[in-house]
């Protein structure tokens, strides 16, 4: 696969609809400024939708076009409104050389499907990819000075269609790399604690309870007993902690590596306080949870010399089952504050991914006063608000806002 330090652009397009920025997840965050579009459902997700009029844009010179790099991305071109225009996608190269400097290419695509293209340059040579095919190669005759994706819609100069997993790296990639790309659909993991789940041996067949909406707090009414039925007040709406049941089995060689195994599992949960429950169903929006383990764990077992297997329940229950989730990833010293501006009347819980909490937080912080954590080790930190956060306002952050209610 290609090297995650490689990727300087990582735009997937996940946000809400009348988002003004779209995130990049790449390690140095470059993210888009979005004018005038809108996010639709995508190739993965959402995406980012141009109908002629709107743009997004990034300010940083991120690739060095002397150099070696490759463009990724799904495209989706949609027919214009004559009916026969925008049928094809053209890849533009400018260079240095003054006369007869540039090199074009244009593919023929059918409006309404997604393809995936890949641009790849390598010394002088840029190499043109469709679904993993090489459609076209181009020979530059002197240095690249720009590059540009194109349609053949010439009564607009922004883009009409739509655009998903965006990503940039800056190597030429391989075949093989690119067709590793095309295949890397984010597979459904668990990690408890940051442990991830097979390092245990254990899996999950299935799971109940993980995007269920929590039962609602007994509401007040009132029984007039010469009126029908009841007063209900269903505003302001809250919601009891939320219970998620995971089906597990775990794999061993025997006695003594089934009872290692388990006691590791064991450990997390005799630890004080939470415990952070990570589902990967996503490469950059992961579902988490902070939970705690009330019922105990009961393994189905028969003992045996050789290999056995151990099935069990885990039932875990989240006392804040209302969040937003903030990612924010340290990459060094520069960068290891993340910050957070809200102003709450109702206390609400900050679970800053690194097994700190900051609890009971209300009132005004914004400013000089925002919440402020310090990362200790590089890595990616998916942060938890927790609460009322319905009635949050004022809220900021130098984070990537991934779920605005989990």
């Amino acid at each position: 696969m290609a090297l995650e330090q490689n990727l300087i652009l990582n735009i997937p397009f996940d946000e809400a609809n009348g988002s003004t920025v779209a995130y990049d997840f790449a390690q140095n965050r470059h993210d888009a400024t979005v004018t005038d579009c809108s996010f639709v459902s995508g190739k993965q997700g959402n995406c980012i939708h141009f109908d002629g009029a709107g743009r997004a844009e990034i300010e940083s010179n991120i690739v060095t076009l002397s150099g070696n790099f490759t463009i990724l991305a799904w495209l989706k071109s949609i027919l214009f409104d004559d009916g026969y225009t925008n049928k094809r996608i053209g890849i533009f190269c400018n260079t240095d050389q003054s006369e007869g400097g540039y090199r074009e290419a244009w593919i023929d695509i059918e409006p309404g499907s997604w393809g995936y293209f890949a641009i790849r340059k390598a010394g002088n040579q840029v190499s043109i990819y469709l679904d993993t095919q090489l459609i076209q190669t181009l020979i530059l005759p002197s240095t690249l000075t720009g590059i540009a994706i194109v349609q053949d819609v010439y009564s607009t100069g922004n883009g009409y269609g739509d655009l998903d997993e965006l990503k940039v790296y800056n190597v030429a990639l391989s075949e093989n790399e690119i067709a590793e790309e095309l295949n890397s659909i984010s597979q459904l993991e668990y990690y408890l604690n940051g442990v991830n789940f097979k390092e245990f041996d254990l899996h999950v067949e299935s799971s109940t309870g993980v995007l269920d909406l929590p039962k609602l707090k007994t509401p007040t009414s009132v029984d007039w007993a010469d009126y029908h039925g009841k007063v209900i007040d269903l505003t302001d709406k809250r919601y009891q902690e939320r219970e998620i049941t995971l089906n597990c089995w775990l794999r061993a060689t025997g006695k003594m590596d089934f009872t290692e195994k388990v006691n590791r599992l064991y450990e997390h949960f005799r630890q004080d306080g939470t415990q952070r429950l990570m589902i990967s169903i996503h490469p950059t929006k992961p579902l988490v949870y902070e939970v705690y383990c009330e019922d105990g764990v009961a393994p189905s077992k028969r003992w045996h010399d050789d290999k056995m297997i151990g099935t069990f329940s885990l039932k875990l229950k989240e006392p804040d089952p209302v969040k937003r989730v903030i990612r924010h990833q340290r990459i060094n010293a520069s960068n290891a504050e993340l910050t957070i501006e809200l102003k709450s009347d109702k206390m609400v819980n900050v679970y800053w991914g690194d097994g700190t909490v900051s609890e009971d937080i209300y009132g005004d912080y914004t400013g000089k006063n925002a919440l402020k954590h310090t990362y200790a080790d590089n890595g990616i930190y998916y942060t938890i608000v927790a609460g009322v956060i319905e009635e949050i306002t004022d809220f900021d952050t130098n984070g990537i806002v991934v779920w605005n209610r989990l």
